[in-house]
């Protein structure tokens, strides 16, 4: 699970975001109402730069290919929603290289970690580099795509899911072993109403139905 994954080394860290969708909610609850007016497909997003319609996701991965990524906030990244995101993850004797995010310095200097932050627009500072993150941003955003859209408030399981299709250090037979394991071996109730691996949107965006 991703809550058990401890970044240590050079560990690169960086924002991504995804467009706030309430997919689904309008028709399934009768009690939900939504907030905005709903946007017709193409046009996710009405603010230009980043606003309260962008779902920040704080994403961080090392050179041994572990990786951690969580939905944190709505608009620009704060220190609070980098402690949310990555919560104990990442170990104290790392090193963390990202851009020049004032949160990023906060964050670290409250947790005594090392910070490298690139000046802007490079990419690479000696043997410091985002060049990991940025594939990893890459590879992200494809499998994203090909679902056509994901409700903000499931964002987080196909965050879980990407990193352990794409990211983990098991084979693909392990992997596909390990999934039948868990489909076959878990009660059906549970498996469509609580999925162990499932990380709950936070309360403060209130956007579960």
């Amino acid at each position: 699970m991703q809550s058990e994954v401890k970044l240590n080394g050079i560990v690169e860290a960086d924002e991504t975001f995804f467009a706030l969708s309430f997919k689904g909610n309008h028709k399934k609850s009768t009690s939900f109402v939504m907030p905005r007016e709903a946007h017709k497909r193409g046009n996710d997003v009405h603010t230009r730069g980043l606003s309260h319609e962008q779902v920040c996701v704080p994403c961080g991965v090392n050179g041994n290919g572990l990786s951690v990524a969580r939905i944190s906030n709505l608009g620009k990244i704060g220190t609070k929603d980098l402690d949310f995101a990555f919560k104990n993850q990442i170990a104290n004797d790392s090193v963390v290289c990202c851009d020049g995010a004032t949160a990023y310095k906060k964050f670290a200097n409250s947790r005594n970690i090392d910070l490298v932050q690139l000046k802007s627009g490079k990419s690479k500072n000696g043997n410091f580099h985002v060049q990991h993150i940025n594939a990893y941003h890459s590879v992200l955003k494809t499998w994203i795509t090909r679902f056509h859209g994901v409700a903000t408030k499931y964002l987080n399981n196909y965050l879980v899911w990407n990193n352990f299709v794409n990211y983990a250090p098991e084979s693909y037979t392990e992997k596909k072993n390990i999934l039948a394991d868990f489909v076959f071996n878990t009660e059906k109730s549970v498996l469509c109403k609580d999925v162990p691996l499932r990380n709950p949107v936070p309360t403060r965006l209130n956007l579960a139905a």
